[in-house]
């Protein structure tokens, strides 16, 4: 059976296209259209670990508690007033494509979307709010002005303990989700749903060749569109 992606998936990967123009070709590098996002800044850091990246949001104004085990990162995200993503250049140009893209998903999902959402309800003054600037009134924490919304500082690190394993229900959620849009904006579902013959082995291998995905995400994409 294939499965289409949420409403919610698609709705966010054409709220993207929309905002930064047409998409590139196949194998896509979303870094050179999400120059165009004013609020999104990218920077790369060689040799990216959980310290590193700790060190380097608390010095772009982002506060983050120091972490109690350190390990190597592919990517991540953080932001106050405006968002920051980090990256290890050093990674195989598929890794770096699929690790940009599952940061840039964690920035369209989980800030800008409950943002936008917020400031549609109660107007700019409320970005002051969640970028903790001030507190809540009364009347904004009564309306619910800030459900599902990020206030103040926010970094996103995949949780895991010291041995390396993801931690939480929430954390897993949360990563797959942000995985499912960034498959959804490196190879849309309209240009690689499963045909009457794929099997999982020959449509990873067609998302690894045609969208340059990375062969673990490949599989895990295949599997969640033949299931």
């Amino acid at each position: 059976m294939t499965v289409r992606p949420p409403v919610r998936v698609s709705n966010l990967a054409a709220r993207f296209w929309a905002e930064v123009g047409p998409p590139p070709p196949f194998p896509r590098n979303l870094r050179d259209v999400a120059c165009w996002l004013t609020d999104l800044t990218v920077q790369e850091v060689p040799r990216l670990t959980l310290s590193r990246a700790a060190e380097h949001f608390r010095r772009e104004g982002v506060p983050c508690a120091e972490p109690t085990h350190d390990r190597p990162l592919c990517g991540c995200f953080g932001a106050r007033t405006r968002a920051i993503i980090l990256i290890d250049p050093d990674d195989e140009p598929d890794q770096l494509r699929f690790t940009f893209a599952h940061e840039l998903a964690h920035f369209l999902r989980d800030w800008c979307e409950p943002r936008r959402a917020a400031v549609r309800r109660f107007g700019p003054a409320i970005l002051e709010v969640l970028d903790g600037a001030r507190e809540a009134t009364y009347a904004e924490r009564f309306a619910g002005a800030l459900r599902g919304a990020p206030v103040g500082p926010l970094t996103h690190f995949l949780e895991r303990d010291r041995w390396g394993r993801v931690t939480g229900d929430d954390a897993h959620e949360a990563e797959e989700a942000a995985d499912r849009l960034a498959f959804e904006l490196l190879a849309p579902f309209e240009t690689v749903a499963p045909s009457a013959s794929d099997t999982h082995r020959s449509l990873a291998a067609r998302l690894a060749d045609t969208c340059g995905l990375p062969p673990e995400p490949a599989r895990t994409y295949a599997a969640a569109l033949l299931r």
